[in-house]
């Protein structure tokens, strides 16, 4: 299996680099990308919690989506306020370590499987196909099964039914699409064999933006909304 001619090596060797290189720089910059302010992290209302025993403030626009788990960090069922020039989004959130280690491990894991197929590949070898396709498996193991755990973790962190909110201007908020932009600032390449197929999912359904965070990163916002009619228009809010 490691009987290999030294051009072998070399050109997996490069490969290796290569495909861990450019997964790398996406995930440095998801999490590096400076914002011009912070935003104000704080527990949020009982209304922007979705609580339905609480009247919405006629001053105020809601918008209730589902949370794509991208770089905002939320996940699961979120609400969206907006008052004014304010826009709050609240909903289950994890925390920030936990979510770099949860892209980090599966998309570098992800990387690994491209110089692992050319290995399969150059040596004519099917144990190396075994190896790729193991860890492909673990990758998305890891993936899936960290989405589909998030929502919950998000809940440990609510009181009474209020989850932590995320507050920021307005105007703070740029690049906003609807549909396949989703993924952009990174997550193009962390979820690369997936992607074509969330964004079938996400076609006019899926707002995404650039917003700040607390800690003063730019981050990726993607709301899924329940009609088009309803991504249109909180696309429009947000833009104005």
């Amino acid at each position: 299996m490691f009987d290999m001619q030294p051009w072998q090596w070399i050109t997996s060797l490069v490969i290796s680099i290569a495909a861990v290189g450019v997964m790398s720089a996406a995930i440095i910059r998801l999490f590096t990308r400076r914002a011009t302010m912070r935003a104000t992290l704080r527990r949020a209302s009982p209304v922007e919690s979705g609580l339905f025993a609480k009247t919405v403030p006629a001053r105020a626009e809601v918008f209730d989506a589902w949370a794509y788990r991208m770089g905002a960090r939320f996940a699961g069922r979120v609400r969206l306020t907006v008052y004014g020039d304010t826009v709050v989004v609240a909903g289950p959130r994890v925390l920030r370590l936990l979510y770099a280690i949860w892209v980090c491990v599966q998309g570098l894991l992800l990387a690994l499987v491209i110089p692992l197929l050319a290995a399969a590949i150059f040596m004519l070898d099917w144990r190396w196909l075994v190896v790729a396709v193991i860890t492909f498996v673990l990758s998305f193991v890891i993936s899936m099964g960290g989405a589909g755990l998030w929502p919950g973790l998000g809940e440990l962190f609510e009181e009474d039914g209020r989850y932590m909110a995320v507050e920021f201007p307005r105007q703070s908020i740029r690049d906003i699409d609807i549909g396949k932009g989703w993924s952009k600032g990174g997550f193009e390449v962390v979820l690369f064999p997936y992607k074509a197929g969330i964004d079938k999912l996400s076609e006019g359904l899926a707002v995404s933006f650039f917003a700040p965070d607390e800690h003063g990163h730019e981050v990726r916002f993607a709301l899924s909304m329940y009609t088009t009619e309803k991504a249109q228009e909180l696309a429009q809010v947000l833009g104005e």
